[in-house]
């Protein structure tokens, strides 16, 4: 029997709801989007709905037999369905009063975040809409109404207790009558609260998604199967929902059936974050749960073993500790697939602690590689072929920070020759959107969006310029207590810091021909004005270059202090943006403190003696294009 007629074939499940008017096209409630994800109803990009709005396949869905039936597969990397119409549009058709969400799936992998079927925005104070869905445990629903307390609407998660086994079915209903929120799984209550009340809050402007946990930042695909799912404008009562479940019920019996075509693999293939002189941090995801080990040591037959830590046992951090500055390590890492006998032994690979304040170092910086691998991945073979102790990112480093796919398969991916052998230090750009998956990925010290580091006898202070910098807000103070204390040392005869610098990705100045004013046609502000406030503490503690992205090209200014060029004191601001993105160049008219200017990508390699800084720049057949000696004088000091 088809599922659609099955679920609504008696006249008495209409008896099951709370009493709601509405109108009947056959025995039983008129649901008001529903979905069967059979082959029938596949045509191309396409799922064609029993009610509501048609679904666009993002990605591929793989339609896969389940007895009679069918269900789509999802992969858990780019692959989800959201409503083709407009939000305006869907938004209209989606229930206020009540609701009931109704779905069987098979979840692969469990998510801190994860969607079954949502239409929602948790974004800070913006919590608004419904998703049902699940966390690392069990399935999971949040609803936001106009009548919560705070008065703006603020989600509630309820949690259900039933722990989901992977790869197995399991029926799943979400329910809100006005007044209580019901999470129901196979026919059983599963948890339930009275936290919302009052009409449901939806957002402004969002996407009605299945097979994933969707709003303006976050992208959360989820891994597994989706037999069904169904909306209705009515609370269902228990008799209904025990009668949807009997009608399917010899699926949550069927064998447990992860994704076939998958092979237990890396996701994320191992690469290194935050090198101390005496620690560095190891970091891998995998496409199924597992336990992880690094195994690690002065050669590569290995003398010490770690058990690398994770919330989700997916993505995981090995912390590696107690080692030698500017020592050479060497590693591997051991994976083994939960409950299974399966283990991977990732490829042997190294990295070197951070060197002491008297030792020479260098590092290379490469921004905007959003959206492009081939290029920062071919950038990327350049600059191990230098050599480098790290890498420092602009930002930008994806086209779009809320898509698991870009990071998976586009920025790690390419860069892993590089990044599994040296540390690398991003700051936030405006396309990563403040996205999750950079927090996740990243493993910085608190509050990972403003940081700062010494490697060598350089001190570095990463901030992000999508947040305020003006005199009053928290980086600027932080960049200011961090800038005295440094001072502080310095007066004191304490200091083993040489040189100061900076990155973060709006550029402070620019030539750029129409980011910041048409140059072709009137005039331009040379750069953000926004972020200049900051250039005052720069000049106040002798800042000595200051790495920024955005602008896709590439710019060296003179020293600037105060506003105006310098010949001696001053910093350097650059402008590194060509990792990747879609070329820019600058406009017709020169600017005072332009130096060099170039279109092209790129990456910068910059190696420290003492008091002595060589700052190199390669093109993207690696040939050098740019170089500048800078000497440390005691003025600036």
């Amino acid at each position: 029997m088809n599922l659609y007629f099955a679920v609504f074939s008696f006249v008495s499940t209409l008896l099951c709801f709370a009493s709601v008017s509405v109108s009947f096209a056959h025995e039983g409630p008129d649901p008001r989007a529903a979905w069967l994800f059979e082959s029938a109803f596949l045509d191309g990009t396409v799922l064609k709905s029993q009610a509501g709005p048609n679904l666009s396949i993002v990605g591929s869905a793989l339609s896969e037999k389940v007895g009679k039936l069918n269900c789509i597969r999802l992969d858990g990397n780019q692959s989800y369905l959201v409503a083709a119409d407009s939000w305006d549009k869907v938004v209209a058709q989606l229930p206020t009063d009540a609701i009931t969400i109704s779905a069987w799936v098979s979840v692969d992998t469990t998510l801190d975040n994860g969607g079954i079927v949502s239409a929602f925005q948790d974004n800070g104070n913006a919590e608004t809409g419904w998703v049902l869905g699940y966390n690392q445990r069990s399935f999971s629903f949040g609803l936001s109404t106009v009548g919560a307390d705070d008065g703006d609407g603020k989600m509630t998660y309820l949690s259900g207790k039933t722990p989901i086994e992977p790869g197995k079915w399991c029926h799943v209903c979400a329910v809100y009558d006005g007044e209580t929120m019901q999470l129901w799984v196979n026919g059983q209550l599963d948890a339930e609260t009275k936290e919302q009340h009052g009409k449901i809050l939806y957002p402004t402007k969002a996407r009605l998604a299945v097979g994933a946990y969707l709003d303006s930042n976050e992208s959360f695909p989820m891994q597994g199967r989706l037999g069904q799912a169904t909306i209705y404008d009515l609370a269902a009562k228990p008799a209904w929902i025990a009668h949807d479940f009997e009608h399917q019920k010899h699926w949550v019996s069927l064998p447990a059936k992860l994704d076939p075509s998958k092979e237990f693999e890396f996701l994320v293939k191992p690469y290194l974050q935050f090198a101390t002189k005496d620690s560095i941090k190891v970091m891998c995801e995998v496409n199924r749960p597992a336990k992880i080990s690094v195994k690690f040591g002065e050669t590569s037959s290995f003398t010490d073993i770690v058990v690398a830590v994770s919330e989700d046992r997916l993505l995981h951090t090995a912390s590696l500790t107690s080692l030698k500055p500017e020592m050479g390590y060497y590693y591997q890492v051991i994976v083994e697939e939960e409950g299974k006998e399966d283990m991977i032994r990732g490829e042997v690979s190294s990295f070197q602690t951070a060197s002491l304040p008297s030792t020479p170092f260098a590092f290379a910086i490469m921004g905007d590689t959003q959206g492009n691998p081939a290029v920062n991945g071919k950038l990327s073979e350049y600059a191990w072929a230098l050599r480098p102790n790290f890498l420092v990112i602009p930002g930008d480093l994806v086209d779009d920070g809320p898509v698991k796919n870009q990071w998976v398969n586009e920025f790690f991916a390419s860069m892993n020759p590089l990044m599994k052998r040296v540390p690398f230090y991003p700051v936030l750009g405006n396309h990563e959107r403040n996205a999750d998956f950079y927090y996740r990925y990243m493993d910085l010290p608190a509050p990972e969006y403003y940081y700062s580091f010494q490697y060598g006898n350089a001190m570095f202070f990463m901030l992000d310029s999508n947040k305020k910098v003006d005199e009053e807000s928290e980086q600027y103070q932080w960049l200011e207590k961090q800038l005295q204390a440094l001072e502080a040392r310095e007066k004191a005869g304490t200091s083993d810091v040489t040189w100061k610098f900076v990155s973060y990705h709006h550029p402070s100045y620019s030539s750029d021909e129409d980011d910041y004013g048409n140059l072709w046609k009137g005039k331009s502000t040379w750069g953000d004005l926004r972020i200049r406030p900051l250039t005052k503490l720069f000049d106040r503690y002798a800042m000595d270059v200051v790495w920024n992205g955005h602008i896709h090209s590439y710019e060296r200014t003179w020293p600037i202090l105060n506003g105006n060029v310098s010949e001696e004191a001053g910093t350097v601001y650059m402008v590194t943006g060509g990792g990747g993105g879609g070329l820019e160049q600058a406009g017709p008219i020169r600017p005072p403190f332009q130096n060099n200017v170039r279109r092209g990508h790129h990456f910068v390699y910059v190696a420290i003696n003492g008091k002595t800084l060589e700052l190199k720049s390669f093109d993207l057949e690696g040939k050098l294009f740019d170089t500048v000696t800078l000497k440390k004088s005691p003025s600036k000091r």
